[in-house]
């Protein structure tokens, strides 16, 4: 295949996708992210603006990464297309619709292990800020329920109490224990964020 211009604009919307979806996830860590959700004083207008501002970044990114490949998909079928030799039965095509599919069936799989491993880290995160700050968790009933979500912990809703289950998720979190391994577990983690 002959290089093009088109190959050049493709190849730079490549790059300048990849800056605004790296730049959209890239400013800031996960603890000041977590500091700030916990209301440990911070300007929350100014994060609803940055937020908004990454939302923004990481949609230009995706647009601009979708038309490199898009561009250079279309200049690919357009060469295999007209090629001698092409067999009559292996239609670029087909293999496009093929491999669209396969590439559907891999984002949603590893979509899927994203989730599970992004709520590992956040009951983390939290656990971290338990620890250190002394956050009371009893307080925030709605970051006790998600956390009893995310760990699997069943509220029975005649029996349990707001402190009767916000000490249920605690000890799935493994609070109950004196520096247990879940303590380690968090503490390895944090280490290399």
């Amino acid at each position: 295949m002959e290089p093009s211009p088109l190959h050049i604009v493709a190849y730079c919307c490549n790059i300048l996708g990849a800056f605004f979806l790296m730049k959209s996830i890239m400013v800031k860590s996960p603890k000041y992210v977590l500091h700030e959700l916990l209301d440990f004083k911070v300007n929350k207008s100014s994060f609803f603006r940055r937020y908004v501002s990454q939302r923004f970044e990481a949609v230009i990114g995706f647009t601009f990464l979708s038309a490199g490949q898009i561009i250079l998909i279309s200049r690919l079928v357009a060469v295999v297309e007209n090629r001698p030799g092409t067999p009559e039965n292996l239609s670029i095509w087909i293999v496009l619709a093929i491999t669209i599919v396969a590439l559907v069936l891999l984002a949603y799989v590893l979509s899927r292990v994203a989730r599970i491993f992004s709520g590992r880290i956040f009951v983390a995160l939290v656990g971290f800020m338990i620890e250190k700050h002394k956050f009371q968790l009893v307080n925030d009933q709605a970051l006790v329920k998600e956390l009893g979500r995310l760990l699997h912990v069943e509220r029975d809703e005649d029996e349990d109490t707001v402190e009767s289950y916000t000490k249920k998720v605690l000890d799935a979190m493994d609070f109950a224990a004196d520096a247990d391994s879940g303590t380690e577990q968090r503490d390895r983690l944090l280490a290399r964020m």
